[in-house]
């Protein structure tokens, strides 16, 4: 077999070995396959008088996959020095980089060239040299160091490294040191940022008036700050788990326990007001509030507060007392007392509603006035309510009658304004009846326009009313009759008979006046035997003439004055004057008509009577139909 023969059919050259000629490293195979490095060398050389070639073989297998091993392992430690995120740098122990990876200088702001080669103190702000070189002294003797170092930035900033190096020594018995860092400036900067906030968190809930908690899923305090401390009384350490219950009041103990265990099993809020027992004696009252903490959607616990409300408590106890107090006072008022709200529903009404409306206070309370008074007393009110609204005290009288039965009520309306005094929110109601007064006072008002002799209307009484109704007439547009009459001679049958037979024929003359009108017609004496008449609803001027005529003829009949056991036989004379369509008529010239067509009478002979002309009439005065004597 020739040395060929031994070669494999298929070189693979390798890095570092030769292959000129025949010499060289080569990958032969053996019978059974396994590939082997072979090592070969051959030189010319005369063997028996002829050209030969010597050759020497050596099995370098082993070496050859050492080599590769160490190959391999240096390209991985290079791609892992050169690639890697972490911060990696070799110096010596003088302090001088030999090298440095690219994250490592890019967080420096270098390239990797700036800085090999470089002293350490180039990078380390110069107020930090001696912990430089105290660091270099550490290593140097225990041969491993830990730590944080502070560098500069190539733009200035500072850079924070946490290291951990460790000394190496070289193939020539060098030492050196290897050093991993990572850069933790900004979790540093993270991490103050979130004590400060802490701090500034637990600064402002120690300085909160409000006591503040927080509770684990099951209900156990894990902690409270100093104003819950300073409301209940307990130092931190006593409220912390379940140990916050031993301040509640005995009382409502059991009571605020049950409630607070069945919020935190079904997960829901907790509000409760309460007591606790501060130190022991002083009972402070608060509201106690819990919400789930919820974070990334699930509850993780409970935040709370717990605010002292023992003076709102008080001050709402006293006000209780105070309404109590003042709704026993204005339930023994006869007047109904009331308070409405702005949308004019009632919030407050006292027993004089109940008696008056025959319905109970709660099924008033929260009505409104239009469901309260019913559509015709409403609307008629509603003018003096708005007029309320807009914040002035209105008061006004509201009369009703019916049939016998009068009624006057005096209603005032007082505006409630708000705390700012800006804008109306409600108003009081005070309803008094005043029928007594008002029939009183319309007796008196019915004496001051009676006539003491006669019975009927004086002379104001009977203007006052002929001055509504004159009002009325131009309102319906229609006919007004007045007659002005007096007692034909009368004047004889006082210097005749005397006064008192005088008095006793103007009762009489009175009496039988008004027998012959009708109940609505208004008779009135304005003095001495002087009567006046007035007649609404006239609907044509014929029938005021007949009216008249029927006066007339009434008075011709004898009067028998019986305490002056005396007849008399007596006329009249009238004057009548009609206002229809005359928009500018006047009381006074309306009876100035009448009057005038009285004088009209008594020259035509007395015992009958005159129409006055209206307006436009040719005649001053017209001539009354003959009367049958």
């Amino acid at each position: 077999m020739t040395l060929a023969d031994l070669l494999a059919d298929v070189h693979i050259p390798e890095p570092g070995v030769t292959s000129s000629g025949s010499s060289g490293v080569r990958r032969l195979r053996t019978a059974d396959g396994i590939a082997l490095f072979v090592e070969i060398a051959d030189e010319a050389v005369r063997f028996e008088g002829y050209d030969a070639r010597l050759a020497v073989a050596r099995d370098v297998t082993a070496q050859r996959s050492a080599i590769d091993s160490v190959e391999a392992s240096e390209r991985r430690f290079r791609d892992l020095f050169e690639h890697s995120v972490g911060l990696i740098c070799t110096h010596d122990l003088n302090g001088v980089l030999l090298s440095i990876n690219p994250a490592a200088a890019l967080a420096l702001g270098y390239r990797v060239a700036d800085l090999v080669g470089c002293r350490m103190t180039d990078l380390v702000p110069t107020a930090l040299h001696s912990h430089l070189g105290d660091y270099l002294k550490r290593i140097g003797h225990s041969g491993e160091d830990s730590g944080r170092l502070q560098l500069a930035h190539r733009d200035g900033s500072p850079r924070i490294w946490e290291y951990h190096n460790r000394v190496l020594w070289d193939d020539q018995d060098t030492p050196f040191v290897v050093g991993h860092a990572q850069d933790i400036t900004q979790s540093r900067s993270d991490e103050r940022r979130l004590r400060e906030q802490q701090a500034e968190l637990e600064a402002v809930t120690d300085g909160s008036p409000v006591g503040l908690f927080r509770a684990t899923l099951d209900g156990k305090f894990s902690y409270i700050n100093r104003s819950y401390e300073r409301i209940t009384g307990q130092r931190a350490d006593e409220a912390m788990e379940s140990g916050w219950a031993a301040a509640l009041h005995p009382k409502d103990r059991m009571r605020v326990m049950q409630e607070w265990a069945s919020a935190t099993q079904l997960r829901e809020k907790f509000l409760s007001t309460h007591r606790f027992l501060h130190d022991g004696s002083r009972t402070v009252w608060v509201s106690m509030r819990a919400q789930p903490l919820i974070v990334a959607g699930e509850i993780v616990g409970y935040v709370g507060s717990v605010a002292d409300v023992t003076a709102r408590h008080r001050a709402e106890q006293q006000l209780q007392r105070s309404e109590t107090h003042l709704r026993t006072i204005a339930d023994a008022m006869p007047a109904m007392i009331g308070y409405l709200n702005a949308t004019l529903r009632f919030k407050f009404v006292n027993a004089a509603y109940e008696r008056a409306y025959g319905r109970s206070r709660a099924d008033i309370v929260g009505r409104t006035a239009r469901e309260v008074l019913g559509e015709a007393v409403y609307a008629k009110r509603l003018p003096y309510i708005e007029c309320a609204l807009r914040g002035e005290r209105v008061t006004f009288e509201e009369e009703e009658q019916r049939g016998d039965d009068f009624r006057c009520m005096e209603i005032t309306y007082i505006p409630q304004r708000d705390d700012d005094d800006q804008q109306i929110v409600g108003l009081h109601v005070m309803v008094q009846d005043i029928t007594r007064k008002a029939r009183q006072e319309r007796d008196w008002m019915r004496a001051a326009e009676i006539d003491n002799l006669t019975g009927v209307a004086n002379r104001a009484g009977f203007l006052a009313r002929l001055d509504r109704a004159l009002v009325r007439s131009k309102d319906q547009q229609s006919m007004l009759s007045v007659m002005y009459l007096d007692i034909d001679h009368f004047k004889q049958i006082n210097d005749t008979y005397g006064h008192g037979v005088g008095d006793a024929l103007l009762k009489a003359f009175a009496q039988r006046l008004a027998s012959v009108l009708r109940p609505s017609d208004v008779v009135g004496r304005l003095g001495g035997d002087e009567f006046t008449v007035f007649t609404e609803g006239v609907r044509r001027p014929e029938y005021a003439s007949a009216i008249a005529a029927k006066i007339v003829m009434a008075m011709r009949r004898p009067f028998f004055l019986a305490e002056e056991k005396l007849t008399l036989s007596l006329t009249t004379s009238v004057g009548l004057a009609l206002s229809g369509d005359e928009s500018a008529m006047t009381t006074a010239a309306l009876l100035e008509r009448a009057d005038g067509a009285l004088y009209a009478a008594k020259a035509a002979g007395r015992d009958g009577y005159r129409v006055a002309a209206r307006k436009g009439s040719a005649q001053a005065v017209e001539r009354s139909r003959p009367i049958m004597k």
